[in-house]
């Protein structure tokens, strides 16, 4: 595994930083999920935890940004949903929390990290589509041997990139069902989109092991596709602990009151 790691070491740090941050969100969020204290988001640990692990997306966004053509097209859909994150999140710590779209971001943030994460993926099945090779930055070599590999397909048979276009639209769907769903089905909705952002993060840690350890190259479509189920996870979280607060008679009582 060493051998594979020193191939590419740069880029394999950055992979095994993001992995330790995976895991870390991971057993987090379970813990966190199981409280009954409720999660804060505002100028507490949280939102600079969020922040750090949104920052960890800049190095891979950085390679990506210096791609041209339809690439170049979805790395800047995924640069922009990752700085209207940062910016977002960094607000609340400066004091200018007022404005509604900050007060509201552990909601409307999911759709925006969606996008991103639909660019990332989408781009995949694009190439998947035109059967044409994948485009990264100065790394383009790296993300070519990642794409090559016999682990870019799913028990041989599925695309990653189709896997993970699937996964970011069922996030989106259980939001949409927490948000916008009868009253009786949104405590289903926010747990859903928390599961499949469980899900992915667990899919995540295998593919960013992989990726430094055993193919020995890191692809930056691959990490900035990890932050966002990162920070998904991340922000999915206080509303899954908050339904999982909610016992059986206290949610019949709350959809009564509502209708």
């Amino acid at each position: 595994m060493l051998d594979n790691f020193m191939r590419h070491p740069l880029p394999n740090t950055l992979a095994v930083i993001v992995l330790i941050a995976l895991i870390f969100s991971w057993f987090i969020s379970i813990v966190l999920a199981l409280k009954d204290a409720p999660i804060l988001i505002g100028k507490g640990w949280y939102t600079k935890l969020m922040l750090a692990f949104s920052l960890l997306s800049i190095p891979a966004l950085f390679d990506l940004l210096q791609t041209k053509g339809v690439a170049f097209v979805f790395a800047v859909i995924a640069c922009l949903a990752i700085i209207i994150n940062i910016a977002t999140l960094f607000m609340p710590l400066l004091g200018r929390s007022s404005y509604t779209l900050i007060k509201d971001w552990s909601k409307w943030s999911i759709p925006v990290l969606v996008g991103g994460g639909l660019a990332v993926a989408g781009y995949f099945v694009f190439l998947e589509l035109t059967g044409g090779q994948v485009v990264c930055g100065p790394n383009v070599k790296d993300c070519v041997a990642v794409q090559n590999s016999r682990y870019a397909l799913l028990f041989g048979v599925i695309p990653m990139g189709i896997l993970g276009f699937v996964g970011y639209i069922a996030i989106l769907g259980g939001w949409l069902l927490w948000q916008y769903g009868p009253v009786s089905l949104r405590k289903l909705g926010s747990l859903s989109m928390w599961g499949f952002c469980i899900f992915g993060v667990l899919f995540s840690i295998y593919l960013t092991f992989l990726e430094p350890f055993v193919i020995g190259a890191t692809c930056m479509w691959c990490i900035t596709s990890a932050v966002f189920m990162i920070v998904l996870l991340m922000v999915t979280t206080p509303a899954a602990q908050q339904a999982l607060a909610i016992r059986g008679e206290e949610e019949d009582e709350l959809v009564t009151n509502r209708a």
